[in-house]
């Protein structure tokens, strides 16, 4: 189970995408022989239909202050458990049939995006967001072998966002951008990336984002072929 990860505006599902079509090739050791699952969350089921249409609009508030729920906290949550439910039919239907086989899944987004993000938004809703979103997942969720980690400045990563919606490669939407493309927004996300890294650096590999595309693809290739390499990425499910 690899995933990748990294804030709105990271190049990350551009090279996925990169990754895929080398991979079919077939090419080196690490890649010939195996199945190889690409997947997503958002998925494509229900739920994440349902997702990807409340992230394009505006917050209605902000998180509640201390002792206090309000109508931002209640969305929040309402995102957060939808999220679950959309990871958990993910579980269901691909990552585990898919492990069980011995296949390799690379999921572009997985939990800790949820982490990240939803941390970010309960933020004076619930104490220690970002623990207490992970800890949900812990009982239940099927944890990555490794994360590849996409690391870039908020600063330029939202005004690769705001580019992609002025060349019309995103719809735009009532706020100019999706709500989740907030500069600031970014940061608080990308600051909980940092620490989920830094309190596991034996599961990721971050990697600086900033730079050229090919330049990105090809540490990114190189991340995922240390990865298929080592001995715990055995199909041992």
């Amino acid at each position: 189970m690899i995933t990748f990860e990294g804030i709105d505006g990271c190049g990350k599902s551009t090279i996925v995408a990169q990754i895929a079509r080398q991979i079919e090739l077939g090419e080196g050791p690490p890649f010939r022989g195996r199945e190889f699952i690409f997947t997503a969350e958002p998925t494509d089921g229900e739920e994440g239909r349902l997702l990807r249409e409340r992230l394009k609009g505006p917050r209605t508030a902000e998180g509640g202050g201390s002792g206090s729920v309000d109508a931002g906290g209640l969305e929040g949550l309402e995102e957060l458990f939808l999220f679950l439910a959309d990871h958990a039919r993910h579980l269901r239907e691909t990552v585990v049939p898919a492990l069980a086989r011995g296949a390799v899944v690379i999921s572009d987004r997985y939990s800790d995006s949820r982490a990240a993000y939803q941390a970010a938004a309960l933020g004076g809703v619930v104490p220690h967001p970002l623990e207490w979103v992970r800890q949900i997942h812990r009982p239940w969720s099927v944890p990555p072998d490794k994360t590849i980690l996409f690391s870039i400045d908020p600063a330029l990563a939202f005004e690769r966002c705001r580019s992609r919606i002025e060349e019309g490669r995103s719809s735009p939407q009532p706020t100019g951008h999706d709500k989740f493309e907030e500069e600031t927004f970014l940061r608080e996300v990308a600051a909980n990336f940092e620490t989920m890294a830094k309190g596991e650096p034996e599961r990721f590999v971050v990697i600086d984002a900033g730079r050229r595309r090919d330049e990105v693809l090809v540490d990114a290739m190189r991340a995922l072929e240390a990865a298929l390499s080592e001995k715990a990425y055995a199909p041992d499910r």
